[in-house]
């Protein structure tokens, strides 16, 4: 009898342990979901925001417009017959297809699709160099200034239709100014902002945080003075970035100020500000790669006859490189999507001409720019997101494999 009762206790206890591991296994799921939801609904918006602004043009394209300035004659002989289809309206007389649009930074304009190769506009001039000038498609239009047949002047006020341009334009008989610039609002500038200050802060952070790991990893004592230096490594890392930028307002923003002679942020001072954010990062992981290297190949190493320094640079560093590529990795990472200490360290001017010792935009300030402006523009900020994404996912699935595939000492 006992032994029927200790027999249903069991499957009692059994029953109620199923029951636990089913709830823990609900609750693991559903917050698993919950997270995964929220990171695929933030995906979905960015995309369906920002796909339409994404082309290599943007990417490639200044912020600011060029501007142009011209005269030209029209060609009385000429008439083109062209008629007017899917939103592009035609000139006849000017053989010139207008068309309305809008800029990288979403701003509505007057863009030329079409010139005819006998169009007079061929044979414009530049007002300021009185030579030849190049009337490109892709190009926008901003200002018109115009002599009838009559020798009336006409001065075109600023216009956003395609339609009230080419009726404009068509009541012309000599073009005094036209006014024509390149399509604005793309992020090159900011692209390279961001190449230069991934390049000057790890030929700043690298060797400094390499060395100091070497030193902990191999060198330093056991003892409290190290774990309390750990420890301040540790908390460095967990600083909010808004207090790196003020660092570098009161000291990086004067000392590079004082040495190139620049005024303000620049990407210099900026990258200054990131090394140090960076430092825990790559002190802490690579110091957990030297440790991952058996004893045994330093000792080897010893016997043979070989220095300390020898056996650290020669058999341990290079041992240690999967971590530190690790690190590197997860550091451009941070680069690519620091914001806060940057709109501090070097500014929120956008650029198109960037230099080292002069305030840029990175492309995650540049986000901000154009989200802090009147009028936000959501489609260029999703566009340059997107760009952030993808170089995020990229650095993240090149880090699992160099984990995978150069991790020697890995435990399988």
């Amino acid at each position: 009898m006992q032994m029927e009762n200790n027999i249903v206790n069991k499957d009692k206890l059994l029953k109620i342990k199923k029951i636990k591991d089913i709830i823990r296994s609900v609750i693991t799921y559903l917050f698993s979901s919950f997270g995964f939801i929220v990171l695929l609904a933030l995906v979905i918006f960015v995309f369906s925001k920002g796909y339409k602004s994404l082309s290599f043009k943007m990417i490639a394209s200044n912020y600011y417009e060029t501007p142009y300035f011209a005269t030209c004659k029209l060609d009385n002989s000429l008439v083109f017959d062209l008629e007017d289809e899917d939103g592009v309206y035609y000139s006849k007389a000017w053989g010139i297809g207008l068309k309305d649009d809008k800029d990288f930074g979403g701003n509505n304009v007057v863009k030329i699709v079409y010139i005819d190769n006998l169009s007079p506009l061929k044979n414009a001039v530049d007002l300021e160099t009185n030579k030849a000038i190049t009337i490109k498609t892709g190009q926008i239009i901003n200002r018109i200034q115009i002599k009838d047949i009559n020798n009336n002047s006409y001065l075109s006020i600023p216009l956003d239709k395609a339609i009230g341009m080419r009726d404009y334009l068509d009541k012309g008989n000599v073009i005094t100014e036209l006014y024509f610039s390149t399509m604005g609002g793309g992020i090159r500038g900011s692209l390279l902002t961001t190449i230069y200050l991934i390049l000057l802060t790890l030929v700043i952070s690298l060797p400094i945080g390499i060395i100091a790991a070497i030193y902990l990893a191999e060198y330093a004592s056991q003892n409290k003075i190290t774990n309390i230096l750990r420890t301040l490594i540790d908390m460095t890392s967990g600083i909010p970035s808004i207090i790196f930028g003020l660092i570098g307002v009161i000291i990086f923003i004067p000392f590079v100020n004082k040495t190139t002679g620049s005024t303000g942020g620049s990407i210099l001072s900026g990258a200054l500000t990131l090394s140090i954010m960076l430092l825990p990062i790559i002190i802490r992981t690579t110091e957990e790669a030297i440790k991952t290297i058996p004893k045994s190949y330093k000792s080897a190493s010893l016997a043979l006859g070989a220095s300390e320094t020898q056996t650290t640079f020669k058999i341990i560093l290079p041992n240690a490189i999967p971590g530190i590529l690790t690190s590197t990795l997860l550091s451009i990472g941070r680069i690519i999507g620091e914001s806060a200490a940057l709109i501090f360290a070097i500014g929120t001017a956008i650029q198109d001409k960037v230099k080292i010792n002069q305030g840029s935009t990175s492309l995650a300030v540049h986000i901000w720019s154009v989200m802090s402006n009147e009028n936000p523009n959501y489609e260029q900020a999703c566009a340059i997101s997107i760009i952030i994404l993808f170089v995020v996912l990229i650095l993240n699935i090149l880090v699992k494999l160099i984990s995978k595939k150069l991790n020697r000492f890995e435990v399988k």
